[in-house]
């Protein structure tokens, strides 16, 4: 426990007076519980050989119990909340509580009848599970652990007293392998799983102090810091709750406890890392309060229910602030390359080339004449040989035609001259003549 009462004077002490200079007259000075009469003493803090750190506390005195109806009482507070768990808690024979993981975290059973669930002595208007919302039956009641162990201020022998059943597996865990802190070694087990990203098939709860609460720069949305500067390793990171919905953030206040169920991830881009959840509905965060000066808890409550409205919002923000992909240069189209005209088809000449051909080298012996007349003996017989060609001279070339005669040149036509234009008439003259 965290704190005590002196026996005469009823005075309240706290843990951390153990290991100041209260803590010679604490030893001598009879303590009793803070909520009942039993006798407690103080334990200084300590270190293990493995490297495990104890904190300075108070413990019931040797062969002494809480009275029944103490809130502090381990049997008390374990048989209550297996009692309102909707079968989802056990209490075995050595009096350890194992809380079973369903399938489904939403499911939220019906309004019980008054005084189902409520703890030995306590009236039956004190049932948590009839507030709005409801909160789904395993946060109710790992609300209720957490709020107990706090009392507590999380003894070791009293964790021990608590074991988790994940969905499909055989073997519960330990408590605080489902629900992480508030020790600074916890929150730094967890963010060292995340980084290193460890497989995990079971939800995860983390339990924390409010220390502060920030707004973002850029659209103002609240968020909640459990934890700043935890040290992990080389570094430090920060644990935060946030949410797109501000419902969901905005009951929170500095002080208050929470237990925060969720997907656990690391942002490791601002300047300090960060362990964070975004929670998306509102059975994901459960809160209470603690009155320092009489000791008073509230009841673990919820934020109220996320609207159509919101979530429609968020969607349109959200889409908002996504960056828009940079816009392409324009490509000029490609011309089409010219098609190769192919070849003709047989038996088709192509058009001949206006180019007209060079002249024959005079060299060369001009080509024969089909139309020239037969020589003057006649037609040669078949039979007889031919007679020889007489020798070609300047004047035969200049009679054999040429190989590519010239293309005829277009006649001169006649120039065609319009009439002048008859002159404009004005005056009444013109009228009568073009009436006639």
């Amino acid at each position: 426990m965290h704190r005590a009462r002196v026996e005469k004077t009823k005075r309240h002490v706290f843990a951390y007076q153990i290991a100041g200079e209260y803590a010679e007259a604490l030893k001598r000075t009879p303590l009793i519980c803070w909520k009942c009469a039993s006798a407690v003493v103080s334990v200084v803090g300590y270190t293990k050989r493995n490297g495990s750190t104890y904190r300075a506390q108070f413990r019931l005195a040797p062969s002494t119990e809480h009275e029944g109806t103490c809130p502090l009482n381990p049997t008390t507070v374990i048989t209550a909340i297996a009692h309102g768990a909707h079968d989802l808690a056990h209490v075995d024979d050595s009096g350890v509580l194992r809380l079973t993981l369903p399938k489904d975290l939403t499911g939220l059973p019906e309004a019980p009848p008054p005084g189902d669930g409520t703890v030995p002595g306590e009236t039956a208007g004190q049932n948590i599970t009839t507030v709005r919302p409801l909160l789904p039956p395993l946060i109710n009641s790992a609300a209720k652990v957490a709020r107990f162990l706090q009392l507590h201020d999380f003894d070791e022998e009293i964790v021990n007293r608590f074991r988790v059943q994940p969905h499909g597996r055989k073997r519960p865990i330990p408590w605080g392998e489902f629900c992480y802190g508030p020790a600074p070694t916890s929150y730094a087990r967890l963010y060292e799983l995340r980084r290193a990203k460890t497989p995990i098939t079971h939800p995860i709860a983390l339990y924390g102090t409010v220390q502060r609460i920030g707004h973002e720069a850029k659209s103002g949305r609240p968020y909640a810091v459990l934890g700043a500067d935890v040290p992990a390793g080389a570094g430090r990171f920060d644990v935060l709750l946030r949410s797109a919905f501000d419902t969901l953030i905005k009951p929170l206040g500095i002080g208050m406890h929470v237990l925060a169920v969720g997907d656990w991830d690391i942002f490791a881009k601002g300047r300090t890392p960060q362990l964070r959840l975004f929670a998306t509905e509102h059975w994901q965060v459960a809160y209470w309060s603690l009155d320092e000066e009489t000791g008073q808890v509230s009841e673990p409550t919820c934020p109220p229910s996320v609207t159509a409205r919101q979530r429609v919002i968020a969607q349109t923000e959200e889409r908002a602030r996504r960056p828009k992909p940079p816009k392409r240069p324009a490509v000029p189209r490609r011309q089409p390359a010219p098609r190769p005209l192919g070849n003709p088809p047989a038996g088709v000449e192509p058009f001949p080339s206006p180019a007209v051909a060079p002249p024959p080298p005079l060299s060369s012996p001009p080509p024969g004449n089909a139309l020239a007349s037969p020589p003057p003996g006649g037609p040669v017989a078949p039979h007889e040989p031919s007679p020889a060609k007489p020798e070609e001279g300047p004047a035969s070339a200049a009679l054999a035609p040429p190989a590519n005669p010239p293309r005829p040149s277009r006649p001169p036509q006649p120039e065609t001259r319009l009439p002048p234009p008859h002159p404009r008439r004005r005056g009444l003259g013109r009228w009568f003549r073009r009436r006639k």
